[in-house]
């Protein structure tokens, strides 16, 4: 499977510039992301978070670079082109196959949110991992302000429901900035189950959530049976889309199309991670 970054928890980073409450997460892992070398290297790439290097004809630049075309493709980030038969409330299991009940003997890992009529969709995690800022103070211009983030702008809940760019939005976000700067789009990186590893998982795009409040019925009947928490209308959970520098959107079902915008990113909501397929 396409990683978007190799990430595996190994210290605490807290950047010097950050809101006072700011949550502090864990930083990968230089060895396990591929930086094995303890001297730089012609066409080398090294490690932001420690003396390694990365010599192996830039391996690891490029497999961000394969990953981004394979999604702007439309072709998902499963390595083959093989398709889907999965519907919208399906379980989705960490063989990756899905099935609309629970089968013996198979690893539920998520929940099918959408479908994108191609045979490829993505399914949410079953559990929210945490809390988490959408980005923090550390990623300020000179006069204190937010700086706008990599990603697209979306000024109406209208346009933010047609984003389901999840894991193209979320590989913007690590490639530009530390952990400290977009905490949830790396904890969404981070996280792994059985069948996935670091890197397969996304933070959901806006349009993921629109689909789930869209589907309210046959995603939390899938939830249900998984054995997952389903969202209600008090769940606020960031998605990876973008308003403006100083908001993005999150999940709120009592909202139209299940959005809310008026959440500064600094501001720690849920992040419930997606797995594209």
């Amino acid at each position: 499977m396409k990683k978007i970054l190799y990430t595996t928890t190994a210290f605490v980073l807290c950047g010097s510039i950050v809101q006072a409450n700011a949550a502090c997460i864990a930083t990968p892992s230089c060895t396990a992301m591929g930086y094995t070398s303890t001297s730089s290297c012609t066409n080398g790439i090294k490690c932001p978070f420690g003396e390694y290097w990365n010599c192996a004809n830039s391996d690891l630049s490029n497999k961000i670079t394969e990953l981004e075309n394979k999604i702007n493709s439309g072709a998902g980030t499963d390595p083959s082109d093989k398709t889907y038969d999965c519907k919208i409330g399906d379980i989705f299991y960490s063989d990756w196959t899905c099935s609309t009940d629970v089968i013996s003997g198979k690893t539920p890992i998520a929940v099918v949110v959408y479908m994108d009529g191609a045979g490829h969709g993505q399914a949410l995690a079953l559990n929210s991992i945490g809390t988490y800022y959408w980005q923090s103070y550390s990623m300020v211009d000179s006069e204190g302000n937010l700086v706008d983030a990599a990603v697209s702008n979306y000024d109406d809940s209208s346009s933010a429901s047609k984003d389901f760019n999840s894991c193209v939005n979320t590989l913007m976000l690590v490639s530009s900035g530390t952990p400290n700067d977009f905490p949830a789009a790396w904890a969404a990186n981070y996280y792994k189950t059985a069948g996935t590893e670091a890197g397969d998982w996304c933070q959901p795009a806006a349009g993921i959530f629109t689909s789930y409040y869209n589907n309210q019925d046959a995603i939390n009947s899938g939830f249900t049976k998984a054995g997952g928490t389903k969202f209600t209308n008090s769940t606020y959970a960031w998605s990876s889309s973008e308003d403006n520098s100083n908001r993005a959107w999150g999940s709120n079902f009592s909202s139209s199309y299940g959005l809310y915008s008026y959440y500064g990113k600094y501001n720690s909501h849920e992040i419930r991670p997606v797995l594209e397929f």
